[in-house]
C-alpha cells in the first residue's frame, strides 16, 4: 500500500510540474486521436499511410508539410480536388464532415501533425476557426 501511495504521489507531483501548455497539448492530442479514429482512419489507416491507390498517406506526406490550411478546410469540408501526394496523384474524394466544431478540427490537425507533420505543438482551436472562415 505504501508503494501504491508512493506511485501516486510522484506521478501527482510530475504532473503538477507540467505546464498549462504541455497539458493542454496531451488533451488535443488525445481528443484528436479518437477523432482522427472515427473520422479518417478508415480511409487514411491507423497508420496514415493511405490506402493502395485510393487514399493519399498522411504519414511522411510531402502535401501535410505545404498545405496546412487546405488540410484544415479539408477536414471539415472535404476535398474534390486532384492532389498530387509524393509525386502520385489521387483523385478520390475526401467527404465533408460538416458535423465537426472548430474544436473538432483543431484537436485532429493537431493529432495528424504531431505524430506525422514533426510538430510539437497545439493546432489552436481560434486559429483553425479563422481558417475554416475563409475556406471556399
Amino acid at each position: 500500500m505504501k508503494k501504491f501511495l508512493f506511485g501516486l504521489f510522484v506521478t501527482t507531483l510530475m504532473m503538477a510540474c507540467q505546464s498549462q501548455e504541455e497539458l493542454k497539448l496531451k488533451q488535443y492530442y488525445i481528443d484528436g486521436q479518437a477523432l482522427y479514429k472515427t473520422h479518417c482512419e478508415n480511409c487514411h489507416q491507423v497508420d496514415g499511410k493511405g490506402l493502395a491507390g485510393l487514399y493519399p498517406p498522411i504519414n511522411g506526406s510531402d502535401f501535410l508539410k505545404k498545405n496546412k490550411n487546405r488540410i484544415i478546410c479539408g477536414i471539415r469540408n472535404g476535398l474534390n480536388d486532384t492532389i498530387v501526394v509524393n509525386g502520385k496523384t489521387y483523385h478520390q474524394p475526401m467527404p465533408a464532415n460538416k458535423q465537426l466544431q472548430g474544436i473538432d478540427v483543431a484537436e485532429i490537425t493537431t493529432y495528424i501533425y504531431n505524430e506525422w507533420g514533426g510538430e510539437k505543438t497545439i493546432t489552436d482551436v481560434k486559429a483553425v476557426k479563422k481558417i475554416l472562415d475563409t475556406c471556399n
